[in-house]
């Protein structure tokens, strides 16, 4: 009766023993499936192109930095996949991108896309966003709630730029508008009482302004115009890497990375 029990006892001992390793052999099985998922053996080398954007994209010694330019490297980073980017014109980049010989577009706004091409892209979940203001000279500020307060002053924007509530105001010449080529032309023409005020996102001016050894106290924000939503742009064809990167640039946010990127321009 005594052996009868051991024997007992030590099946079920053996028995426990090998469902425990089978169930330790499931956990390092699922866990290397999971390492295998975010490394090489789903990972894309991908192309992306872009212009030169100051802070979101700085070209300097034909090496390419900035704000947008360091989130997507950490987002690929962390994805498992490589990116090459190419610095070229916006006509040229937008062209490339149509014609299916790029990935991606560094960063972007759904809202700066042509709707009849809505159908060839996919953009990421919200990277950052950015906000556009009036600036002008601080002892020459105005108080502007509609275009009609800025009757018969100048304002000065980067070429291209398309304002909606200001479009009236200066196709009928009620406010003059000059188009300039960089965002360090805004900010001199300003300082040198060249143009009355100027329209600028709150990164770009806070960088540039720095960066031309300007003091913030010169300068008084005014009225936003506008508040928009960036991401990162793919052909459709790419829409599978959607849920991956958007998971990194959750990450991101939450780890705090994407708001150190930006303070390491604007501070």
């Amino acid at each position: 009766m005594k052996k009868r029990s051991t024997a007992v006892s030590g099946y079920v001992a053996k028995t426990s023993w090998v469902i425990k390793k089978c169930a330790w052999f499931a956990i390092v099985s699922t866990c290397f499936s999971t390492w295998l998922w975010s490394s090489n053996v789903y990972s894309e080398n991908l192309a992306a192109a872009t212009d030169v954007w100051s802070p979101f994209v700085i070209e300097s010694d034909d090496q390419l930095t900035g704000i947008g330019v360091e989130i997507l490297t950490e987002v690929v980073r962390r994805t498992g996949d490589s990116v090459t980017i190419e610095r070229v014109p916006n006509k040229r980049a937008l062209v490339m991108f149509d014609k299916n010989q790029i990935d991606m577009m560094v960063i972007d706004s759904p809202l700066w896309n042509d709707p009849e091409k809505a159908h060839s892209m996919v953009f990421t979940d919200e990277v950052m966003s950015i906000q556009e203001y009036i600036y002008f000279r601080k002892n020459h500020f105005i108080d502007v709630n509609t275009p009609a307060d800025l009757q018969g002053k100048t304002v000065d924007i980067l070429r291209g730029y398309y304002y909606p509530m200001f479009e009236p105001a200066f196709n009928q010449g009620q406010v003059i508008k000059n188009e300039v080529d960089s965002e360090a032309s805004l900010v001199k023409k300003l300082v040198r009482e060249r143009t009355d005020a100027i329209f600028m996102d709150y990164i770009a001016f806070r960088y540039t302004a720095t960066e031309l050894g300007f003091e913030p106290e010169l300068f008084k924000q005014g009225m936003e115009l506008s508040n928009t939503s960036l991401g990162i742009k793919l052909r459709k064809e790419k829409a599978n890497l959607l849920p991956r990167f958007n998971q990194a640039i959750a990450e991101m946010k939450q780890d705090g990375t994407i708001q150190k990127i930006i303070d390491k321009y604007i501070h």
